[in-house]
């Protein structure tokens, strides 16, 4: 990839690629640097209208001209939500992380548009600088593979983010397919290195936005290229679906899987007199062994104490109860929770134990595996316990359950820009929610969110302001635009991904480049054509 060249630009427009360019590389790096750049790009701006005498004329035209004047009108209805709003502080909180969408849908929609080969460029920073910071974060957090903490793995932005950007990394790297063998060696490294990552951060959503991204791409090239090859990238797509499904069911189907003999041989009584503890009512597995069977509570803390310098009654180093890891543990092991289970610990266990693990096979699996064990794991405690607490996949069942009772309860005008913490504090206190008070949190659901936050119309408005413009603009002509909204609305069913800075220039930045910024597609041009794929 050649480097943005702005030799021939004028001092203006130089400044103005080099902002662009500054805030696609630091998106996954740095939100200091980030804002810095957003800054940049509004002061050369305002300065350059200022030296044409046109500033005027620039706001002028942004918030007349229907296209921009819509995407802006999602800014503007944070805005107007602060009307019947109580709490204005994390109203204007909100409006200040959703600046983005008000800088780049004034800037874009007034600037010249880019030529093909600079769009090219600046895409290709963006995805070149997304797989650059996994390489940082496995030098600074690589011990974090070891232990499983996939969220540590991330040290400058949210992982969930970050995920974001990798997938639509690949997506970049293989639009822009380049014709020199070396350079194509070099993308299919990046893309297997951020597929490498996307597996250690157990991205859930990234399963589902990858496995559309690759039927869409398919799709895309394989449209004009004949039936043969729509055939072939058909029956990859059906390999694709089975081998996943297969995967999925294996991985259920392992978790499940509990040796009989575990409930046909319950003792009485440990080796040394002690009376055993049988849970029979609790199902939980580990290695497909039993948990809560053949305990002996008293042999565990006499014996442990001479293994570990840790207290039985106290944590782990993750933070969890230490007596439930190493129970759980010496499950796994298939052996007695007593004193003839610890005997059968080794030092490297003890170590393992104390570090959080609650399987012997934890951190020798694939990190993908690792995590669908620990949302069947969630999901089976839920069911038995009903709290869903610490646990992030239940606990989103229980946010947007609460989530969809506020709305249905304030589904004309919602509760307005800042009051949606405030709602769900009520309605939690209401419904007696099992949730502890630390994680009685949001929807976790943009779409959910914004009917909450607006009601049923404002949240037909947002999605109008950001449909509408796109298709008046053809950028759904462009497929990278195409594979770049798949990735972000897919994420919105799980995430509230406009409500932190990251999440907002992600959608601002992308959204203003493909729909505002790119060059214009005319009404002959082919679909399958992207701009600067020649």
């Amino acid at each position: 990839m050649r480097i943005l060249d702005l030799r021939t630009a004028g001092p203006h427009r130089a400044v103005h690629l080099g902002a662009l360019a500054l805030a696609l590389v630091m998106l996954p790096w740095s939100e200091f640097l980030l804002s810095l750049s957003l800054i940049i790009l509004l002061v050369n701006w305002l300065w350059e209208g200022i030296a044409k005498r046109d500033l005027g004329g620039r706001f002028k035209r942004a918030f007349t001209t229907p296209e921009s004047a819509v995407f802006i009108s999602f800014f503007g209805l944070h805005l107007l939500g602060l009307l019947w709003t109580t709490d204005l502080k994390w109203g204007m909180d909100l409006c200040r992380i959703l600046l983005p969408v008000l800088v780049f849908g004034l800037v874009l929609s007034t600037a010249p548009r880019f030529n093909a080969q600079q769009l090219r460029d600046l895409l290709l920073l963006g995805a070149w600088s997304a797989t650059a910071s996994t390489i940082a974060c496995l030098a600074m957090r690589h011990g974090a593979m070891a232990t499983g903490e996939y969220r540590e793995l991330s040290p400058f932005i949210s992982h969930i983010r970050l995920s974001l950007m990798l997938c639509f990394a690949i997506a970049v790297f293989i639009v822009y397919w380049p014709e020199r063998w070396a350079i194509r060696m070099a993308h299919v490294a990046a893309i297997t290195l951020c597929l490498f990552f996307l597996d250690q951060l157990s991205s859930l959503i990234a399963l589902p936005v990858l496995a559309v991204l690759v039927v869409f791409l398919m799709w895309r090239k394989a449209r004009h290229k004949g039936v043969r090859l729509q055939w072939a990238a058909a029956g990859l797509v059906l390999a694709v679906l089975v081998t996943s499904i297969w995967y999925l069911r294996s991985c259920v189907k392992d978790y499940w899987h509990a040796d009989p003999t575990d409930l046909q041989h319950l003792d009485v009584a440990s080796a040394g007199g002690e009376v055993y503890y049988h849970d029979l009512r609790d199902p939980q597995r580990e290695n497909g062994h039993y948990v809560w069977v053949n305990v002996a509570d008293k042999e565990l803390e006499r014996g442990w104490h001479r293994k570990s310098n840790l207290p039985l009654g106290g944590k782990d180093e993750l933070g969890q109860p230490l007596h439930g890891t190493l129970v759980r543990y010496l499950a796994s092991l298939g052996v007695r929770k007593g004193s003839t289970g610890l005997a059968a610990l080794k030092p490297e266990d003890v170590k393992r134990i104390e570090s959080g693990m609650t399987s012997v096979v934890e951190g020798r699996q694939g990190a993908m595996r690792a995590r669908i064990e620990q949302v069947l794991y969630e999901l089976e405690t839920y069911r038995t316990s009903g709290d869903p607490s610490g646990h992030s996949v239940t606990m989103r069942i229980e946010f947007q359950r609460t989530g969809w009772a506020i709305a249905k309860q304030h589904w004309l005008t919602g509760v307005g820009t800042g009051d949606t913490q405030l709602a769900f504090n009520a309605a939690y206190a209401s419904a007696n929610s099992p949730l502890a008070e630390k994680w009685r949190l949001r929807a976790h659901n943009e779409y959910l969110t914004l009917c909450i936050s607006f009601g049923v119309f404002g949240l037909l408005w947002s999605l109008f302001s950001w449909g509408w413009p796109a298709w008046r603009m053809r950028a759904f002509r462009q497929p990278l635009f195409i594979a770049w909204g798949i990735i972000f609305l897919l994420s919105c069913f799980s995430e509230d991904t406009i409500e932190t800075q990251m999440g907002a220039t992600f959608f601002a930045l992308y959204y203003a480049l493909f729909v505002f910024a790119a060059p214009p597609i005319p009404e002959a041009t082919p679909a399958h054509a992207p701009p600067g794929s020649a």
